[in-house]
């Protein structure tokens, strides 16, 4: 992109006499951008000690020269432009920036500016001086879509936007004539004047590297107008400036606009792959749970149904599942959603996307709990959450003879246990209590040289008996420093049930404790999903 440019050494004299020699070398370019009257110097130090002695406030002369110098040593026929800095140091200084700078008109009343044959740039305090000449300068016209750095994120609540954006300082003269702000977010339009104190503040101090975080809300725009009914928008932007009867469009490059949602809302939450179904595992952060309804009650309304949302992306397409309930409950933590239980004519295409999720390297999940008024939307809570490709598709119980054994079906996953090694497996089972409840009935640990067989059989008469009723229940194998999770539950009447929830997943002690926790409420509430067949594509 620059030129090279070659630095004349030039002798410099303090007050004294004394000379210092050399403080950059031939490396030093220039670099001219007459749409934004800037001159940058790109100074490459030679390191010589001597120049330290600079202090931090230093006056900067700025000689241009033409083909109307006779030679090199006569003053040049335009008075050179003066500049002041505060904050000079010669080993950490690597760029002058000299904002207003323009050349002259050639004289010839075309109004073109002159040609430069070299610029001599000096550097003086009191008594120190340096000379450095350059013999040719690069001109650069800057893009107007380079006024700020590519990540500007845009964040919406209930009644304003927000966006943070960071100057790269090319555009200062066209943003101090500032006039306007404009942004559509998803078919709708909103503007900004300079009525604005962040619009204000953006004209008045905008410069290289300085961070803008402008917080608006629209004039006319009720509450909750920007209650968003999924976790990211479409949205473009773009700014409008206005000097000398000429009007300027300066568009934004926003890099997401997301609605703002409580972070850490669920511990560990993820979604699994089991046997032609797609599970998910909510299970929320009490303390989250009622930052929540302290932000919904903040709005005067009260909610009376609400949809929990999830929408799976892979590749090109994707798909969302929706779960519709009167009211919040902290015992719903698992969703499963089957492509059997789809319409007809929608099954083949669901079990499509389900192989394609289970073979993409690249799945993108978002959860969403929507808080419904009637009709009115009146809150939102977004997550992002990780797809865990699970080691089985299928984990169920059986018995044979005298023995349990556990089948571990449909391996999808890279990794191969070696035999060689022990391989831990510990089951947590809650036996049913009642219709709504189960308890817990202890952990049964078995150590073995697993071979990746799809069988695995103990001898323990107390699990044995346990598995002949109804149960729910968890199993952790460890391997090495591997950590597999499955939940599972079968019934007394034979139907032996696929696992709800398999993940290959690294588990915390606090991760499993709300796993065991969230199990009372599990077979109620995954009934209540079988029953819900309404689902969406999108």
């Amino acid at each position: 992109m620059l030129t090279l440019i070659q630095t004349i050494q030039a002798s410099t004299f303090d007050s004294d006499g004394r000379e210092i020699f050399t403080c950059y070398t031939y490396k030093t370019v220039a670099e001219y951008r007459p749409n934004i009257k800037q001159l940058q110097i790109l100074l490459d130090s030679s390191n010589n000690s001597a120049c330290s002695i600079f202090p931090a406030g230093v006056n900067i002369n700025v000689t241009i020269g033409s083909v109307n110098f006779a030679t090199i040593v006569p003053a040049p026929n335009y008075p050179p432009y003066s500049y002041t800095i505060n904050n000079f140091g010669y080993s950490n200084t690597s760029v002058l920036i000299i904002e207003g700078f323009s050349l002259p008109d050639d004289g010839t009343g075309t109004g073109d500016e002159i040609s430069i044959d070299y610029l001599l740039i000096e550097v003086y305090s009191y008594a120190e001086i340096t000379r450095i000449e350059i013999l040719e300068m690069q001109t650069i016209i800057s893009s107007l879509s380079e006024c700020f750095y590519s990540t500007m994120p845009v964040t919406l609540t209930q009644t304003f936007l927000t966006i943070n954006m960071t100057a790269t300082g090319l555009c200062r003269i066209q943003i101090s004539s500032l006039d306007s702000l404009h942004i559509t977010i998803d078919g709708n339009a909103y503007s900004f004047d300079m009525t604005n104190v962040p619009l204000q503040q953006l004209a008045s101090t905008y410069a290289h590297n300085q961070y803008f975080s402008i917080k608006l809300t629209p004039p006319g725009v009720t509450p909750l107008a920007f209650t968003t009914l999924k976790p990211s928008w479409d949205a473009t932007g773009y700014l409008i400036t206005k000097s000398g009867g000429i009007e300027t469009r300066i568009d934004l490059q926003f890099s997401s606009v997301k609605y703002t949602s409580i972070a850490g809302f669920y511990n560990n939450p993820f979604m699994a792959l089991n046997d032609g179904q797609f599970a998910f595992t909510l299970i929320p952060i009490v303390a989250k749970v009622f930052q929540l309804s302290a932000t919904m009650a903040s709005t005067g309304r009260t909610y009376n149904n609400m949809i929990f949302r999830f929408k799976v992306v892979a590749g090109a397409q994707s798909r969302t599942f929706d779960y519709r309930t009167l009211k919040y409950n902290l015992f719903m933590t698992k969703f499963n959603f089957s492509c059997d239980d789809m319409p007809s004519n929608e099954q083949t295409e669901c079990k499509s996307f389900y192989n394609l999720v289970k073979q993409s390297d690249n799945v993108v999940v978002t959860s969403s709990g929507l808080f419904y008024a009637n009709e009115t939307l009146i809150g939102a809570q977004h997550d992002t959450i990780p797809y865990k490709r699970q080691q089985w598709e299928r984990t169920y119980f059986i018995s044979e003879d005298d023995n349990t054994c556990l089948h571990l079906e449909s391996s999808n996953t890279k990794f191969t246990f070696d035999p060689t090694i022990q391989t831990t497996f510990s089951i947590s089972i809650a036996k049913r209590l009642n219709a709504t409840s189960y308890g817990s009935n202890g952990t049964f640990t078995f150590i073995t040289n697993y071979n990746n067989s799809e069988k695995v059989c103990f001898s323990n008469n107390t699990l044995h008996d346990l598995i002949e009723t109804d149960y729910i229940a968890t199993l952790v194998v460890n391997h090495g420093t591997h950590t597999f999770l499955n939940l599972f539950w079968g019934t007394v009447d034979g139907d032996i049930k696929k696992n709800m929830l398999t993940a290959y997943i690294i588990l915390g002690i606090g991760c499993f404790a709300a796993a065991i926790y969230s199990l009372s409420g599990f077979v109620k509430f995954q009934k209540q999903l079988k029953a819900m067949k309404k689902k969406k594509t999108m």
